[in-house]
């Protein structure tokens, strides 16, 4: 005799609420007994799996300590501890130094799970302030640089590189919360850009922002010569040049005054001598070129100019990599 969809549904359902699953912990993980994290016993159980996980005495807590010691490390030198971020099995990479992981994982414990103090204090060892300079005796001993001798330099993720255009064009809405929004014009963080897999923003999947319907642990950083095309001819790209090239102006009296401030704005540092002279011949070239010499039009000529200038900022390397 056939058995229709809802009569097996029917049954399907039966047997769950005479068979309810109750909630069970890693035993590897757990050296208490399963009250210790499910009492009341109608407490709901995903506050029961939270505070397992956070246990540091007989649950998970010191396993999930490192993992996001891990991840923090890996944010600030391109590589985790651990570098296998999202395996620490037995399929995994070993950590570098696993004695350093633990230190950092037990402070992230001590300190109450705060993520501020473990960032200062990785910031202020002397690891994190090397440079980048290549040392030809380190490089032979050390090539995989497992020692931290120096920091290469490393590129902004997708959403970081978004936001930091936002930001010089003074575009960039600090607002927190609301709706997401799915276009990269939009002046919301990226943070909240909307997430569908039949409307990916092509800007950020450019500049390798990963899939998200699975978990990447390490995104990777390719170089391809779109991305040098986009910030090139990018609508987007170039709005924020020219608000870039407004807001510049606006703190010097002349255009080529204006340079300086661009500097200040778009690299948080003074241009130097040569970079000077290189960027005003551009600034003079291409303001003739847009018809400065007419007095009728060396205002808008100067204002373009002044825009052109910002653009190739905005499109070198270092707006968009940690050096």
């Amino acid at each position: 005799m056939p058995l229709y969809l809802s009569e097996l549904a029917g049954i399907i359902w039966q047997s769950t609420q005479e068979r309810k699953a109750t909630p069970g912990f890693i035993q590897v993980l757990a050296t208490k007994e399963p009250e210790r994290w499910l009492a009341p016993p109608d407490l709901d159980p995903r506050v029961a799996l939270g505070n397992w996980m956070t246990d540091a005495e007989a649950g998970a807590g010191h396993l999930l300590a490192r993992v996001i010691v891990n991840r923090v490390w890996k944010q600030h030198f391109g590589q985790g501890i651990v570098a296998s971020v999202n395996d620490f099995g037995v399929q995994g990479r070993a950590p570098t130094h696993p004695e350093l992981l633990d230190y950092l994982a037990g402070e992230l414990i001590r300190g109450g799970w705060k993520l501020k103090p473990l960032h200062r204090l990785i910031m202020l060892t002397a690891a994190y302030q090397q440079g980048a300079d290549v040392n030809a005796q380190n490089q032979q001993r050390d090539p995989d640089n497992q020692l931290v001798w120096q920091v290469p330099a490393r590129r902004l993720e997708a959403e970081a590189i978004r936001d930091a255009l936002l930001s010089v064009g003074e575009k960039l809405d600090p607002q927190m919360y609301g709706p997401p929004v799915n276009v990269v014009e939009s002046p919301r963080r990226s943070v909240y850009l909307r997430v569908r897999r039949s409307e990916l923003v092509p800007f950020l999947t450019l500049f390798d922002a990963p899939d998200a319907t699975r978990s990447i642990g390490d995104r990777g950083a390719t170089t391809v010569p779109t991305q040098a095309l986009t910030m090139l001819n990018s609508p987007f790209v170039r709005d924020m040049a020219g608000r870039l090239a407004q807001r510049a102006l606006a703190k010097g009296a002349t255009p080529e005054a204006a340079i300086a401030q661009l500097f200040q704005i778009a690299f948080s540092r003074p241009p130097t001598a040569a970079e000077r002279a290189k960027y005003e011949g551009y600034f003079l070239a291409q303001k003739a070129a847009l018809g400065g010499a007419d007095p009728e039009r060396a205002a808008a000529a100067a204002a373009q100019a002044l825009a052109a200038t910002c653009h190739v900022a905005l499109a070198s390397n270092e707006f968009i990599y940690v050096d």
